[in-house]
């Protein structure tokens, strides 16, 4: 059974997202997401894309998450800090797959809630592409 509804894998495959499901542990891995240009690096090079795991709660689409995971590491281009990341090691809540260590993102939307059987995965994707496109967590 899909963590998805169907109007949701609509909208990935309408959006060309590439991802890959594991019902198991909950989780959805969106392959090769876009960065907005000359903002992060990954291991110290210029980072365009990564893949994100996000957690699919057990009553979804009632409710949302509020934390993702990156593959690589990111780091922001200006040496400033990312805040409420974590990952990889010990007590960062890092999350492995195949191998692959997914780094902790932390980003809570109080001021825009997710709304019950109403949002969706646009809404994720959203918050997801929101979160990168302002990595110091505000809109400045």
């Amino acid at each position: 059974m899909s963590l998805f509804l169907d109007s949701d894998h609509e909208i990935l495959n309408k959006a060309g997202v590439d991802f890959e499901e594991d019902e198991g542990a909950r989780f959805v891995i969106f392959k090769n997401i876009l960065l907005p240009k000359d903002i992060y690096l990954a291991d110290g090079k210029p980072a365009d894309a990564v893949d994100v795991l996000y957690v699919i709660p057990q009553n979804y689409n009632t409710s949302g998450g509020d934390m993702f995971w990156v593959h690589p590491r990111l780091d922001r281009a200006d040496g400033k800090p990312i805040p409420n990341t974590g990952g990889p090691g010990p007590n960062e809540d890092s999350r492995t797959h195949n191998g692959t260590v997914f780094c902790r993102w932390s980003r809570h939307w109080h001021k825009n809630p997710w709304k019950p059987k109403v949002d969706d995965v646009q809404t994720i994707m959203d918050r997801i592409s929101w979160a990168f496109k302002y990595p110091d967590a505000r809109r400045s």
